[in-house]
């Protein structure tokens, strides 16, 4: 069953907003994709093993330093999320809070990304 977010990156003042889809294969390899908020993909990501990859990154992320960043910090949140636990990792901290967002802030780089759930509801 695949998890659903809506996605916020606050990076040195600006934001990207979008949708984050999670799943998890029959292999326990995790697997998920990043939308814009205009239905374009900026990146899809796996993490097995303890190692995240991102793939098909769009062209205004595609530099080697920010897949790099973007690659531990997605490995970070995602050993971390199944724990549903806080956690400190070098400059790096999770946080689950009260309200059901999962927030996580690079304070190296000064990024905050922030998880919120998406509630589907069923008529």
């Amino acid at each position: 069953m695949a998890q659903e977010y809506n996605l916020l990156m606050q990076v040195r003042g600006q934001e990207i907003t979008g949708i984050c889809v999670i799943s998890t294969t029959p292999e326990n390899e995790v697997v998920g994709t990043v939308v814009s908020e205009f239905g374009v993909k900026a990146f899809d990501f796996t993490y097995a093993n303890g190692k995240a990859q991102v793939l098909n990154v769009i062209a205004m992320l595609d530099k080697w330093y920010i897949r790099k960043v973007l690659r531990k910090d997605l490995a970070f949140i995602l050993e971390n999320l199944p724990l549903r636990q806080d956690a400190v990792k070098k400059k790096r901290r999770l946080s689950f809070l009260p309200n059901g967002d999962i927030e996580m802030k690079n304070e190296r780089f000064n990024i905050r990304y922030t998880f919120t759930p998406m509630d589907h509801e069923t008529d």
